[in-house]
């Protein structure tokens, strides 16, 4: 076998290092600004989702301070009717004892 050594001493064509270097910063920018539209994604989404829980926790609260607020009047409304019905009772219970007091004068006096 018989090698052929003819061209095989002269160095290979140097690369042009600008367009290796203009393409590996290419390659990098787009790289860079691809993370940095994800990051951005990323941000926004999270920001969206913290919204959405502050929101929930507003509405809960809300909701709650209504059932609260609405359980206040009602007990202040079932206090006040207890007390119509305590007064009403009291009144009753006066009339009554007046009317006894006329049935035992008048049959005393019979």
């Amino acid at each position: 076998m018989n090698v052929n050594s003819v061209g095989t001493t002269r160095p290979l064509p140097p690369l042009p290092v600008e367009d290796i270097v203009e393409e590996k910063v290419e390659e990098t920018k787009e790289e860079g600004l691809k993370k940095v539209e994800k990051a951005k994604r990323a941000v926004e989404t999270e920001r969206l989702e913290i919204m959405d829980r502050h929101h929930e926790t507003v509405k809960k609260s809300a909701e709650t301070y209504d059932k609260i607020v609405k359980k206040r009047l009602m007990e202040k409304e079932i206090e006040e009717r207890r007390l119509q019905q305590r007064e009403l009772l009291a009144e009753r219970n006066e009339e009554a004892e007046r009317r006894r007091d006329e049935m035992r004068k008048a049959a005393e006096k019979d």
